[in-house]
């Protein structure tokens, strides 16, 4: 099937940069907009545990403004520099008394939907931890080398040298069946300047050439919006971004 040749061609990518990657999940769940305060205390709670301090990287806590007929109202995102780091931090939370406390508030008042795991590529723009608002774009990628060299060469523009935010490009690790490959994330401080953004896109030949050349490369998806409502981890963003 097409989409095991293009999770395949993604992971190879991924095996050429794994050494500077970061591992971070999407953790879709829903809640009510009664529960969704209960949600955030639950986690201060956690998050202020011993356990919970160990945390090696950097929790996000998005509330989803728009993503079409997901169900999820909101998400988890844990960064971490590592995969092992990932996966020794996980060990760590077996049986962890604080860890099953909040797992049993978690079941009574939120469901998850949906996890994906992603390794980030690539990284552009000014990585800060001030961002609030962030757009998923999807690609299932067929030429990852071309796509990556279409928003190098865009960035380096002098267009692109003007963007406010900043980007990341990841690779799904696991995701189940899906003909998603790659994700791009790109965080803005406000919908605001998100909207400015890309109003001076519109009739922009930078941003045409970069569309022209990153079609072949990859079909789009879709695209998703969020705003973060907390974030928790003392690592900064900074330092989960890739080169």
């Amino acid at each position: 099937m097409k989409w095991i040749g293009l999770t395949l061609m993604g992971l190879l990518f991924l095996s050429q940069s794994a050494a500077a990657s970061s591992t971070w999940s999407m953790l879709g769940l829903t809640t009510t907009p009664q529960n969704a305060p209960q949600v955030v205390a639950a986690t201060d709670k956690f998050m202020n545990s011993a356990i919970g301090k160990e945390f090696p990287g950097r929790l996000l806590l998005q509330a989803s403004v728009a993503n079409g007929t997901n169900p999820a109202t909101h998400s988890f995102v844990p960064l971490f520099k590592s995969g092992a780091d990932r996966e020794a931090y996980v060990q760590k939370l077996q049986g962890n008394p604080a860890w099953t406390d909040y797992q049993s508030t978690m079941a009574r008042i939120a469901q998850p939907v949906s996890q994906v795991m992603f390794r980030t590529l690539k990284s552009w723009g000014e990585v800060v931890d001030t961002d609030q608002v962030w757009v998923g774009s999807a690609f299932a990628v067929e030429n990852p080398a071309a796509f990556v060299a279409a928003i190098d060469k865009f960035m380096a523009s002098a267009t692109g040298k003007k963007f406010p935010g900043q980007v990341h490009l990841s690779g799904v690790l696991a995701g189940g069946i899906s003909p998603i490959s790659h994700l791009v994330s790109i965080g803005y401080a406000s919908e605001a300047e998100m909207e400015t953004w890309m109003d001076s896109l519109m009739g922009n030949a930078d941003w045409a050439a970069c569309l022209e050349a990153a079609r072949p490369a990859a079909k789009s998806l879709g695209a998703s919006l969020g705003r973060n409502v907390k974030t928790w981890g003392s690592v900064p963003a900074a330092d989960l971004a890739a080169p």
